[in-house]
């Protein structure tokens, strides 16, 4: 009986566990499902934001290059110390191009190298259908006609500064040449020239007006220019001399000196004020002659006192010599400033002539 109850509570017991466990294997079963059913959900959740995303981006992407091809800086506005000449078609040009094509076209025309002297800039902007854009060509033929620029010329410059300025070297050889002449003398051979300061011809970039003729350039350089000196007053002047002296009139003297209006006496040392004109070229002609001399003989006197006073007799016959002298004449704008003997040789000796006299 009791083995009875035994098995009998053995099958209760593994029945109600079977039921449990089934219970619990349902359980399980649902919560599986469920927590895919959430995977499944968020896995298409995040798919769909991740697609809003990519479309979101591509959208703006596309707007960007819309916008970007809408804005873009296709061209180039041009610009002339910081105003505005026009707007070119093309980004595909420097200001350097520009420059270098302005100023090939204005040396051809003019003739002459030049230096653009205006400020040029580009800044990228956009060409629409509406922008009045210009291709480079017809924008350097603008520049060209409306750019300031300066011409290389050749100057003469004196001791550094210069004096003159000419359209060519041509012409600064001929204003140097004219003085050149101006200043030689007339009917002498073996004349060189030079100059008392340092002269030569530079080359610079200068304004067209300040470009002289060559006649203009001679009248210039042989006026020379009008300073202010001191005159110091020697024994026996006056002051209509000191005026004449210097080209001046008594009443510029005056006008310099405003001492002498309440006494226009003067006195020796004292120092008055004139104006003189100064040379801007001191030109240098040095004459080179060579001469023919005499060597004048030496007379010899020889005593003797076995004659008479009366007795003379030359006991060696003399003679002159003759030597050749190299001269150097210098002239300074055209007046005898000096004159040196630089070299001499001796063409034929001088004789010594000896004369006997009596002391008896």
């Amino acid at each position: 009986m009791e083995e009875r109850k035994r098995r009998s509570s053995s099958r209760q017991s593994r029945s109600t566990g079977s039921a449990r466990g089934a219970r619990n294997n349902s359980a399980n079963t649902d919560n599986n499902n469920q927590r895919k059913k959430r995977k499944k959900k968020l896995f298409y959740m995040d798919k769909r934001r991740r697609m809003l995303a990519i479309l979101a981006a591509v959208v703006v992407l596309i707007l960007a290059c819309i916008i970007g091809f809408a804005t873009r800086r296709n061209g180039s506005e041009v610009l002339v110390n910081g105003e505005s000449a026009g707007v070119i078609n093309t980004r595909k040009i420097t200001e350097t191009d520009i420059t270098n094509n302005v100023t090939a076209l204005i040396t051809e025309q003019v003739g002459t190298n030049v230096q653009i002297m205006d400020d040029i800039k580009l800044k990228g902007v956009h060409v629409s259908a509406k922008t009045q854009a210009v291709a480079p060509e017809a924008m350097f033929t603008k520049l060209r006609d409306t750019v300031a620029y300066n011409i290389e010329a050749y100057a003469i410059a004196v001791n550094g500064n210069v004096i003159v300025t000419l359209p060519n070297q041509e012409a600064a050889n001929t204003v140097l040449q004219y003085l050149n002449d101006k200043y030689t003398p007339e009917g002498v051979e073996n004349v060189s020239i030079s100059y008392s300061e340092d002269v030569q011809i530079v080359t610079q970039f200068v304004d067209t007006s300040t470009v002289m003729t060559v006649e203009a350039a001679e009248n210039k350089i042989t006026a020379g220019e009008t300073v202010t000196a001191t005159h110091t007053v020697k024994s026996g002047e006056y002051l209509q001399y000191i005026a004449s002296s210097y080209g001046m009139t008594l009443q510029e003297v005056y006008e310099l000196n405003p001492k002498l209006n309440s006494t226009p006496n003067i006195y020796v040392g004292e120092e008055l004020t004139v104006r003189q004109t100064k040379p801007l070229i001191n030109v240098k002609a040095t004459v080179t002659t060579t001469e023919t001399e005499t060597i004048p003989k030496e007379t010899e006197y020889q005593y003797d006192n076995t004659k008479s006073k009366s007795y003379r007799k030359v006991v060696q016959q003399g003679s002159d010599g003759t030597q050749q002298v190299t001269k150097e004449t210098v002239y300074i704008n055209g007046t005898l400033d000096s004159e040196n003997n630089v070299s001499s040789s001796t063409v034929k000796e001088a004789v010594k002539e000896i004369v006997m006299i009596g002391t008896n």
